[in-house]
């Protein structure tokens, strides 16, 4: 028997080799499963939050509607509360429209904080 089978033995570097792949392979699935982990945690919150956006949107489009509806009954006419509510909308896109620099720049930041407390 020679001395580097002998060491070998004594070692048992052949063990240690393969206890090292192993524990490399599970901390890779472990790393593997927590960004998963993480992934499934943000599409969950992000579906949820479109959700209660749409149906927060449809209330809000009823009741615009049902205030039009009623400003054109305060007023006799058929179309002034429409075209009130038009007029107020349109100022509102132009007013978002001269900020949209700085609505982005608020955006983003949002998102990358959000980004830095999730650890993405």
């Amino acid at each position: 028997m020679s001395i580097k089978s002998s060491i070998s033995d004594y070692f048992k570097i052949d063990e240690l080799k393969e206890n090292l792949i192993k524990l490399i392979e599970a901390k890779f699935e472990l790393k593997k499963l927590e960004v998963q982990e993480k992934i499934e945690g943000l599409i969950s919150g992000i579906v949820v939050k479109v959700v209660m956006a749409v149906f927060l949107f449809m209330g809000f489009l009823f009741l615009n509607i049902l205030l039009a509806i009623g400003i054109n009954y305060l007023t006799n006419t058929s179309y002034a509360g429409y075209a009130i509510f038009a007029a107020v909308y349109l100022i509102l896109w132009y007013i978002f429209n001269t900020q949209k620099a700085k609505v982005e720049a608020i955006i983003k930041n949002k998102v990358a904080e959000a980004l830095d407390e999730v650890g993405v």
